[in-house]
């Protein structure tokens, strides 16, 4: 690597020091409120997030040589990969919200934070990578890095989609050629989460995934699942796969026997910086084809449910076109739904939590709808909304 690159990064890792920084109370304070929320599930989860949390606050850059808290290293090397991941993503995207509730460019500072945990993971694994041989041979840490290979081919390919439709087909293309699974589905949720209408099949037929609309009441595991992972974007703000060894048991006919699903793993695709589900993957071995599943995919089924996540939220929430003879800035559809939960008398906590998002993000989505519709309030916003049939 040339001299320059390797100051401009170092110099990208420094900017998201000092992030970390500038937020740290708060950040140390969602932490510790985390961390307490995890020991009401699994104590040794919280004592794998609480000791990876004082080992990042006590260093900060994962470079530098000898440090006190390199103490910890053989303490973590004791952890199961899959944990310290699991930690390290969890505490990445707590950073995120903070930076989304009150950064006003916060935009411009997610990748820095992004390369920071990146380094992280890369780092941390290498380190205990060493501590591992040297008390065993035979350690799971060995092989753990591959995943980030898969998870950078992947974002490599999906970026090169122009459009939704696109980006919907590459994304299922790289779940299913990336990772060990031959089929792949992909739904949006809408109805505020209560639908699941399909997107794109790979390896299955396209048009009958597209004809599928999947109310989620029907299926009382995945109503139950997709409510706790709603959950624990307020509480968490991380999502994992879901698992289920025989859709038999857990799913309707009517989806089985099409497809003669047999094993399935779900994934969520989810947006970190906005703490939103959009909605999920679903991936199996071929018809009728039974499976155990390696968790040690997990990390990499999380970060490209992220990166899927991010991809098309942007084409989703896209500006509608102004029709002709509009006089006002166009909406992005959630800028609008906002509008209808308003008209409807909602307050600004009670939109957040109809639409799984923070206070500080309905309120940005407020003033975005009343600089572009020239609003003086919200009573004025909704009026001209009306007017102007924006909503009904």
């Amino acid at each position: 690597m040339s001299k320059e690159l390797h100051d401009h990064l170092f110099r990208l890792l420094k900017e998201a020091v000092d992030i970390l920084r500038q937020y740290e109370g708060e950040v140390k304070g969602e932490w510790e409120r985390i961390g307490e929320a995890l020991g009401k599930r699994n104590a040794r989860v919280q004592e794998v997030f609480s000791t990876l949390c004082a080992f990042v606050q006590a260093r900060l850059l994962p470079y530098g040589g000898d440090h006190p808290a390199n103490e910890q290293l053989e303490r973590i090397a004791a952890f199961h990969p899959e944990m310290v991941i699991f930690s390290l993503n969890l505490m990445e995207n707590t950073v995120h919200q903070v930076l989304k509730a009150h950064a006003s460019a916060a935009a411009a500072l997610h990748p820095a934070v992004r390369y920071l945990f990146f380094k992280w993971n890369e780092w941390l694994l290498y380190e205990v990578n060493e501590q591992s041989f040297k008390k065993s041979g035979d350690s799971p840490w060995k092989k753990e890095t591959l995943w980030k290979d898969a998870v950078i081919l992947f974002n490599e390919w999906i970026l090169r989609a122009q459009t939704f439709e696109e980006s919907a087909a590459h994304i299922c293309f790289g779940f299913s050629y990336f990772l060990p699974f031959t089929r792949c589905a992909l739904f949006q949720f809408v109805n505020q989460e209560r639908t699941a209408i399909g997107l794109h099949g790979h390896g299955v037929d396209n048009e009958q995934i597209q004809r599928l609309r999947v109310e989620l009441d029907s299926i009382p595991m995945l109503k139950e699942s997709v409510g706790k992972l709603k959950a624990e974007v307020h509480e968490f703000r991380h999502f994992r796969p879901i698992y289920v060894e025989r859709a038999s048991e857990q799913f309707p006919n009517t989806y089985i026997k099409p497809f003669d699903l047999a094993s399935l793993v779900i994934v969520p695709v989810y947006v970190p910086t906005e703490g939103r589900m959009i909605g999920g993957v679903v991936l199996d071995r071929g018809p009728g084809r039974f499976f155990a599943v390696d968790r040690r995919l997990f990390p990499a089924l999380m970060k490209f449910g992220q990166s899927a996540g991010e991809l098309l939220l942007k084409l989703i929430e896209a500006p509608v076109r102004k029709k002709e003879g509009e006089e006002h800035e166009p909406l992005s559809p959630r800028e609008i739904e906002v509008l209808k939960l308003l008209a409807d008398g909602a307050s600004t906590s009670e939109a957040a939590e109809q639409l799984y998002l923070s206070e500080f993000t309905v309120r940005d989505y407020i003033s975005s709808v009343l600089r572009k519709l020239r609003a003086k309030n919200r009573t004025e916003a909704v009026a001209k909304a009306l007017r102007l049939a924006i909503i009904e």
